[in-house]
């Protein structure tokens, strides 16, 4: 199966905006530093389901993927949504490395959270991801 959680998180940091607030403080789950600095973000696979199409004689696969963006703001954190959103939200036949051939990108909605005790502000965006398999 194509990794399209690590293809998104190699894109991410490779978008100038993004990293030009978060570094390269981009996260697979499970791998973020016990003390981690703000903002960064967090990449997770929802869930994925092969589809019984093709896309140029290849097999298609559909991956959920849900980024969220982990700032002690809430304005930090709406923006820093919005950046990914400009960044993955209609990417159309492009090759995503390591691997991943993006058919298309299409961004769900975002969620926002927060946890005013910690400070943690928190926005969940979904993106539906079909790619060849």
């Amino acid at each position: 199966m194509k990794d399209a959680v690590l293809a998104i998180i190699t894109r991410l940091k490779a978008d100038t905006a993004i990293a030009a607030v978060v570094s390269a403080r981009v996260y697979r789950t499970g791998s973020v530093p016990t003390n981690p600095t703000f903002p960064y973000i967090i990449v997770s696979r929802v869930d994925t389901k092969r589809l019984n199409e093709t896309h140029n004689r290849i097999r298609t696969a559909q991956a959920r993927v849900q980024c969220t963006a982990f700032a002690s703001t809430d304005m930090a954190a709406d923006n820093l949504s919005e950046l990914i959103a400009d960044c993955l939200n209609m990417v159309t036949d492009t090759y995503l490395a390591p691997g991943v051939f993006v058919i298309s990108i299409f961004d769900q909605g975002t969620t926002p959270d927060s946890n005013p005790d910690i400070p943690v502000y928190m926005y969940h965006r979904d993106f539906m991801i079909t790619h060849n398999a």
